[in-house]
């Protein structure tokens, strides 16, 4: 792009119209091939089949950022986030106005949840051909970029999670995960490949995309703002908090799922990767704040898999099939789950371990036979007994315990195993632990 009157800072006009094409072309085309094999996937794992997608990878190597920004997308969302202060500073918001954001934003929020996440970027369920349409029309309504665009990213960052080929890779940081990655274009040779196939044999999903600009400027723009004009009588509440603000805060919430879901929160089921599960976000999210779950059971048409856990969409997808709008719904086998959450527990138990004190290990403790012992006892003065083989000093112990100290003396130069295990009081493993790691100091041969 050339330089426009404030350098790089401003694109010129046949810039931007150059972008646009790119954005909205009339039809389908290859961006590249999938990438040579390395170090990041095998020869078998690649497919030799072209790439199809917005046009969104940097064709040039300038030096400079600002010849990396991707003008539509960058200049559209700061603006919008701009008009989005302006109307929190200067815009009286009603409470009818107010009630159709947060109940539009809802909507275009489940649009991208149960449409564009789970039925197209991981086939979680399959659904009618009017949903599809009501999903794939105001889906668009928050500016997320069309179904094919968003679902090629979405695959890649599965595909690729924590690499550099993730798009909205959180190893470059928190904030290029949540906002950077979608306002810089990406090199050709950072692009990985996604097989997008199933989507471009989809009618409506490449109608969406071939008059993707008209939906989402009408779903996005103009309905909420005539909606809140004409029924509302808050003409302009309806463009700046009914569709700019709701649109914002929309892609906001989105983007909370490739930054606070990868940084914050417990990983109940992998660790292998960053993506973690976290109830707040799941709450706004709608449902997709259980990351650490998905990354793990990524075709499960649910992401909160326990019966309390926050997740709106799924919710809405068990009703949808109950009247027949969606169907076969994917549920990941319980017992698989299960030993998902089996191996973290087991393995954040052996974590734990390492963090305590078990005592000197057994084989490296020092042998004595009986006779030894004994003289250690009467010529050395210790203050030894033995419990099931185990030699314990128990000097610093005699004040200590909680059964007097005349009892425990009784034991010294004995075997106590009798009396420890029940014979005058069964022992709890607390004591036991106790003296494993405090006053264990050798065995019986």
């Amino acid at each position: 792009m050339a330089p426009g009157v404030l350098g790089y800072y401003l694109p010129t006009w046949s810039g931007v119209k150059s972008y646009v094409s790119e954005i909205f072309p009339s039809e389908l085309m290859p961006v590249g091939e999938p990438p040579e094999t390395s170090a990041l996937e095998s020869e078998s794992d690649t497919i030799k089949k072209p790439v199809y997608a917005m046009r969104t990878v940097e064709r040039v190597t300038g030096k400079s950022i600002h010849s990396r920004w991707y003008w539509p997308f960058a200049l559209g969302i700061l603006l919008a986030e701009a008009v989005s202060v302006y109307a929190m500073l200067f815009v009286k918001l009603r409470w009818k106005t107010g009630v159709f954001m947060v109940l539009y934003g809802i909507l275009s929020g489940l649009c991208i949840t149960a449409g564009y996440h789970r039925l197209w970027a991981h086939r979680a369920y399959k659904a009618s051909k009017p949903l599809e349409l009501f999903l794939a029309v105001f889906g668009a309504s928050s500016i997320q970029g069309s179904i094919i665009w968003w679902v090629q990213n979405h695959r890649l960052h599965h595909r690729y999670t924590d690499t550099e080929r993730d798009p909205y890779n959180i190893k470059r940081g928190f904030w290029y995960a949540h906002h950077g990655w979608i306002l810089f274009r990406r090199k050709e040779d950072e692009l990985g490949y996604a097989d997008m196939t199933d989507l471009h044999a989809s009618k409506i999903v490449v109608w969406q995309y071939n008059y993707y600009f008209y939906i989402c400027g009408f779903t996005s723009l103009v309905l909420p703002t005539v909606i809140c004009g004409y029924f509302l009588g808050d003409w302009k509440g309806g463009f700046f908090w009914g569709a700019v603000a709701r649109l914002v805060g929309v892609q906001q919430v989105t983007f909370c799922v490739n930054s606070v879901a990868h940084t914050f929160g417990t990983q109940p089921y992998s660790d292998e990767q960053t993506p973690r599960d976290n109830w707040i976000t799941g709450i706004f999210t709608l449902g997709e704040g259980y990351h650490n779950f998905h990354h793990a059971f990524p075709n499960d048409y649910r992401n909160g898999v326990r019966w309390y856990d926050v997740d709106l969409t799924k919710w809405v997808l068990w009703l949808l099939e109950q009247v027949h709008l969606a169907f076969d719904l994917k549920r990941f086998p319980r017992n698989e789950i299960m030993k998902g959450r089996a191996a973290m527990k087991l393995k954040n138990a052996e974590k734990y371990a390492k963090r305590v004190n078990f005592g000197t290990p057994v084989d490296e403790l020092a042998m004595f036979t009986e006779s030894e012992f004994v003289a250690e006892v009467k010529e050395r003065g210790k203050k030894w007994l033995v419990i099931e083989g185990f030699i314990y000093d128990i000097t610093d112990f005699i004040k200590m315990h909680p059964g007097g100290p005349k009892l425990i003396k009784s034991g010294i130069g004995k075997d106590m195993t009798n009396a420890f295990n029940g014979g005058v009081y069964n022992h709890h493993y607390s004591a036991r632990n106790l003296m494993n790691s405090t006053m264990r100091v050798g065995r019986i041969v």
